[in-house]
Protein backbone atom coordinates (compact mmCIF):
# COMPACT_ATOMS: atom_id res chain seq x y z
CA UNK A 1 0.00 0.00 0.00
CA UNK A 2 1.46 3.40 -0.96
CA UNK A 3 2.50 5.73 1.84
CA UNK A 4 0.47 8.83 2.74
CA UNK A 5 3.00 11.23 1.21
CA UNK A 6 2.98 9.32 -2.08
CA UNK A 7 -0.82 9.27 -2.08
CA UNK A 8 -1.05 13.01 -1.45
CA UNK A 9 1.19 13.78 -4.43
CA UNK A 10 -0.87 11.68 -6.85
CA UNK A 11 -2.17 13.89 -9.74
CA UNK A 12 -5.64 12.40 -9.40
CA UNK A 13 -6.10 13.79 -5.90
CA UNK A 14 -8.25 16.94 -5.66
CA UNK A 15 -6.90 19.58 -3.27
CA UNK A 16 -9.23 22.21 -1.85
CA UNK A 17 -6.53 24.87 -1.80
CA UNK A 18 -6.24 24.54 -5.58
CA UNK A 19 -9.92 25.11 -6.15
CA UNK A 20 -9.66 28.88 -6.51
CA UNK A 21 -12.07 30.74 -8.75
CA UNK A 22 -11.07 31.01 -12.41
CA UNK A 23 -9.53 34.35 -13.27
CA UNK A 24 -12.11 36.71 -14.75
CA UNK A 25 -10.82 39.38 -17.17
CA UNK A 26 -11.38 42.79 -15.62
CA UNK A 27 -10.79 46.49 -16.15
CA UNK A 28 -9.33 48.32 -13.15
CA UNK A 29 -11.84 50.60 -11.44
CA UNK A 30 -9.27 53.31 -10.72
CA UNK A 31 -9.73 52.84 -6.95
CA UNK A 32 -7.36 50.41 -5.21
CA UNK A 33 -9.74 49.49 -2.38
CA UNK A 34 -12.55 48.74 -4.83
CA UNK A 35 -10.26 46.68 -7.10
CA UNK A 36 -9.30 44.59 -4.08
CA UNK A 37 -12.96 43.97 -3.20
CA UNK A 38 -13.73 43.07 -6.82
CA UNK A 39 -10.67 40.80 -7.11
CA UNK A 40 -9.07 42.86 -9.85
CA UNK A 41 -11.63 45.37 -11.09
CA UNK A 42 -14.87 45.55 -13.04
CA UNK A 43 -15.45 42.12 -14.63
CA UNK A 44 -15.60 41.78 -18.41
CA UNK A 45 -18.05 39.37 -20.00
CA UNK A 46 -20.25 39.39 -16.91
CA UNK A 47 -23.42 41.22 -15.82
CA UNK A 48 -23.03 43.64 -12.92
CA UNK A 49 -25.97 45.15 -11.05
CA UNK A 50 -25.54 48.50 -9.30
CA UNK A 51 -28.41 48.78 -6.83
CA UNK A 52 -29.26 52.00 -5.01
CA UNK A 53 -30.54 55.54 -5.05
CA UNK A 54 -31.14 58.38 -5.29
CA UNK A 55 -29.38 58.88 -8.59
CA UNK A 56 -26.83 61.64 -8.75
CA UNK A 57 -24.78 60.44 -5.77
CA UNK A 58 -21.72 59.50 -7.81
CA UNK A 59 -22.96 56.13 -9.03
CA UNK A 60 -22.01 56.95 -12.62
CA UNK A 61 -18.80 58.88 -11.88
CA UNK A 62 -17.41 55.81 -10.10
CA UNK A 63 -17.23 54.17 -13.55
CA UNK A 64 -15.48 57.02 -15.37
CA UNK A 65 -11.88 55.74 -15.00
CA UNK A 66 -12.99 52.46 -16.57
CA UNK A 67 -14.99 54.25 -19.30
CA UNK A 68 -11.96 56.40 -20.11
CA UNK A 69 -9.85 53.24 -20.46
CA UNK A 70 -12.44 51.79 -22.83
CA UNK A 71 -12.35 54.80 -25.14
CA UNK A 72 -8.55 54.88 -25.06
CA UNK A 73 -8.75 51.33 -26.41
CA UNK A 74 -11.16 52.54 -29.10
CA UNK A 75 -14.02 50.60 -27.52
CA UNK A 76 -17.51 52.09 -27.53
CA UNK A 77 -19.37 53.16 -24.37
CA UNK A 78 -23.16 52.81 -24.65
CA UNK A 79 -25.84 54.20 -22.32
CA UNK A 80 -29.38 52.83 -22.57
CA UNK A 81 -32.19 54.80 -20.94
CA UNK A 82 -30.19 57.07 -18.58
CA UNK A 83 -32.38 59.14 -16.21
CA UNK A 84 -30.61 62.29 -17.41
CA UNK A 85 -28.30 63.23 -20.25
CA UNK A 86 -24.70 63.05 -18.99
CA UNK A 87 -22.61 66.21 -19.06
CA UNK A 88 -20.32 65.15 -21.89
CA UNK A 89 -17.85 68.11 -21.56
CA UNK A 90 -17.21 66.95 -18.00
CA UNK A 91 -16.70 63.39 -19.18
CA UNK A 92 -14.21 64.66 -21.75
CA UNK A 93 -12.26 66.45 -19.03
CA UNK A 94 -12.14 63.16 -17.11
CA UNK A 95 -10.65 61.30 -20.08
CA UNK A 96 -13.71 59.86 -21.87
CA UNK A 97 -13.71 60.39 -25.64
CA UNK A 98 -17.24 61.69 -26.49
CA UNK A 99 -16.89 60.42 -30.07
CA UNK A 100 -17.13 56.88 -28.69
CA UNK A 101 -20.12 57.49 -26.41
CA UNK A 102 -23.55 56.42 -27.69
CA UNK A 103 -26.86 57.06 -25.90
CA UNK A 104 -30.01 55.06 -26.73
CA UNK A 105 -33.58 55.74 -25.64
CA UNK A 106 -36.35 53.24 -26.38
CA UNK A 107 -40.13 53.32 -26.20
CA UNK A 108 -40.56 50.03 -24.33
CA UNK A 109 -38.70 47.89 -21.82
CA UNK A 110 -38.57 45.01 -24.31
CA UNK A 111 -36.89 47.27 -26.88
CA UNK A 112 -34.36 48.35 -24.26
CA UNK A 113 -33.50 44.76 -23.32
CA UNK A 114 -33.18 43.81 -27.00
CA UNK A 115 -30.90 46.79 -27.61
CA UNK A 116 -28.70 45.80 -24.67
CA UNK A 117 -28.40 42.25 -26.00
CA UNK A 118 -27.25 43.45 -29.42
CA UNK A 119 -24.78 45.93 -27.94
CA UNK A 120 -23.18 43.38 -25.63
CA UNK A 121 -22.56 41.01 -28.52
CA UNK A 122 -20.71 43.64 -30.57
CA UNK A 123 -16.92 43.19 -30.43
CA UNK A 124 -16.27 46.95 -30.32
CA UNK A 125 -18.34 47.47 -27.14
CA UNK A 126 -16.20 48.36 -24.14
CA UNK A 127 -18.95 49.11 -21.61
CA UNK A 128 -22.74 49.15 -21.40
CA UNK A 129 -24.65 51.16 -18.79
CA UNK A 130 -28.39 50.50 -18.73
CA UNK A 131 -31.26 51.81 -16.60
CA UNK A 132 -34.18 49.40 -16.95
CA UNK A 133 -37.39 49.74 -14.97
CA UNK A 134 -38.36 46.69 -12.91
CA UNK A 135 -36.40 44.20 -14.98
CA UNK A 136 -36.24 40.71 -13.50
CA UNK A 137 -36.64 37.04 -14.40
CA UNK A 138 -36.26 36.16 -18.08
CA UNK A 139 -34.94 39.59 -19.23
CA UNK A 140 -32.13 39.44 -16.68
CA UNK A 141 -31.20 35.93 -17.76
CA UNK A 142 -31.09 37.13 -21.37
CA UNK A 143 -28.77 39.98 -20.39
CA UNK A 144 -26.49 37.63 -18.45
CA UNK A 145 -26.18 35.39 -21.52
CA UNK A 146 -25.53 38.36 -23.79
CA UNK A 147 -22.85 39.69 -21.43
CA UNK A 148 -21.18 36.28 -21.38
CA UNK A 149 -21.11 36.24 -25.19
CA UNK A 150 -18.73 39.24 -25.30
CA UNK A 151 -16.05 40.83 -23.15
CA UNK A 152 -17.61 44.20 -22.36
CA UNK A 153 -18.21 45.52 -18.85
CA UNK A 154 -22.02 45.36 -18.49
CA UNK A 155 -23.77 47.44 -15.81
CA UNK A 156 -27.46 47.44 -14.96
CA UNK A 157 -28.72 50.15 -12.59
CA UNK A 158 -31.63 49.02 -10.42
CA UNK A 159 -33.63 50.62 -7.57
CA UNK A 160 -32.97 49.78 -3.88
CA UNK A 161 -35.88 47.30 -3.64
CA UNK A 162 -34.11 45.06 -6.17
CA UNK A 163 -31.58 44.05 -3.49
CA UNK A 164 -34.29 41.86 -1.90
CA UNK A 165 -34.98 40.02 -5.16
CA UNK A 166 -33.02 37.07 -6.58
CA UNK A 167 -30.97 37.83 -9.67
CA UNK A 168 -28.85 35.88 -12.17
CA UNK A 169 -26.32 38.74 -12.36
CA UNK A 170 -22.73 37.66 -11.79
CA UNK A 171 -21.97 40.64 -9.52
CA UNK A 172 -24.32 42.73 -7.42
CA UNK A 173 -23.26 45.90 -5.61
CA UNK A 174 -25.41 48.04 -3.33
CA UNK A 175 -24.46 51.72 -3.41
CA UNK A 176 -25.63 54.82 -1.56
CA UNK A 177 -24.45 58.31 -0.81
CA UNK A 178 -22.97 58.54 2.70
CA UNK A 179 -22.01 62.11 3.53
CA UNK A 180 -18.86 62.97 1.58
CA UNK A 181 -18.47 59.38 0.38
CA UNK A 182 -20.06 56.87 -1.93
CA UNK A 183 -20.61 53.63 -0.01
CA UNK A 184 -20.32 50.40 -2.03
CA UNK A 185 -21.18 46.95 -0.65
CA UNK A 186 -20.75 43.71 -2.60
CA UNK A 187 -23.85 41.55 -1.96
CA UNK A 188 -23.20 38.87 -4.59
CA UNK A 189 -20.04 37.81 -6.36
CA UNK A 190 -20.17 34.66 -8.47
CA UNK A 191 -17.26 32.38 -7.73
CA UNK A 192 -15.72 34.69 -5.15
CA UNK A 193 -15.63 35.33 -1.43
CA UNK A 194 -17.79 38.20 -0.25
CA UNK A 195 -16.00 40.94 1.70
CA UNK A 196 -18.75 40.91 4.32
CA UNK A 197 -19.11 43.89 6.62
CA UNK A 198 -16.37 45.63 4.70
CA UNK A 199 -18.05 48.31 2.57
CA UNK A 200 -15.86 50.29 0.23
CA UNK A 201 -16.00 54.01 0.96
CA UNK A 202 -14.95 56.24 -1.95
CA UNK A 203 -14.52 59.97 -1.17
CA UNK A 204 -16.70 61.92 -3.59
CA UNK A 205 -13.93 64.42 -4.30
CA UNK A 206 -11.88 61.56 -5.79
CA UNK A 207 -14.67 60.85 -8.28
CA UNK A 208 -13.93 64.17 -9.98
CA UNK A 209 -10.22 63.59 -10.55
CA UNK A 210 -9.02 63.42 -14.12
CA UNK A 211 -8.58 59.88 -15.50
CA UNK A 212 -5.03 59.56 -16.77
CA UNK A 213 -3.77 56.73 -19.03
Amino acid sequence: MPGLEELLTHPGIWRGREAGSPTVPARPSGHAQLDQALQGGWPRGQLTELIGGPFGSGETRILLPMLAACTRDQRRVVLVGPPATPWIPGWRQLGVDPELVLMIRTATEEDAVWSCEQILRQPDTGALLAWLRGTDGAPLRRLRLAASAGDACAFLYRPPAAAQQPSPAHLRIRWQGDGDHLRLEVIKQTGGWLPRNQPVMIPRNLLNHRCEP
